[in-house]
């Protein structure tokens, strides 16, 4: 499983007409990808659905760029492999 491509599955499911060539991991969500606040709840819910985890609002706080998602979403996989 690759956390960068189910995060960028997420984000196209949230943004639907955004294109695929702009999400990389240094993208800044606010200001490359135009994915507000409400849009970054959206992205975690379908990261949920789609890794059965829990991410928290607090987990999200601080979250600026693509890569910050992806090193979540890995920290919180190893935690439930663990």
């Amino acid at each position: 499983m690759n956390a960068f491509e189910e995060v960028k599955k997420a984000i196209c499911k949230v943004q639907p007409g955004l294109e695929e060539s702009k999400i990389v991991p240094g993208a800044l969500l606010k200001e490359d990808l135009d994915i507000d606040s409400l849009d970054l709840v959206e992205v975690a819910l379908a990261l949920e659905d789609a890794l059965g985890l829990s991410l928290p609002e607090d987990d999200m706080d601080g979250i600026e760029k693509i890569s910050d998602i992806v090193s979540l979403i890995e920290s919180k996989l190893k935690v439930k492999s663990a």
